[in-house]
């Protein structure tokens, strides 16, 4: 399973790219929110604020905003995401990106 994060600007200017591969089966959406994770986790490590991800997968930003996370792999990765944004409320949001347009 393959991803590809970018990271913009306000303005829309890219200022960061990664890709990367994991030797792992996964459903497609499973996969959107490892790839979110893993966004997550850049966009803190390098110490980014005020950050809004964009996603494909209506279902996941929903998923992120329930409390009654489902007892499967993707509410495991549901929850690992919804971790590091809950430390940062006032800095991180997720959104689908049909809606955003």
């Amino acid at each position: 399973m393959g991803y590809g994060i970018c990271f913009r600007n306000s303005t829309g200017v890219l200022i960061l790219g990664k890709s990367g591969y994991y030797y792992s089966s996964t459903t497609v959406l499973e996969a959107e929110t490892i790839g979110l994770l893993e966004v997550i986790k850049e966009a803190i490590s390098i110490g980014m604020q005020v950050v809004r991800f964009e996603i494909d997968c209506k279902t996941i930003p929903d998923a992120l905003s329930i409390n009654n996370i489902p007892q499967n792999e993707f509410g495991d990765f549901i929850s690992q995401c919804k971790s590091p944004l809950l430390n940062r409320p006032d800095y991180f949001s997720v959104v689908c990106s049909e809606a955003s347009k």
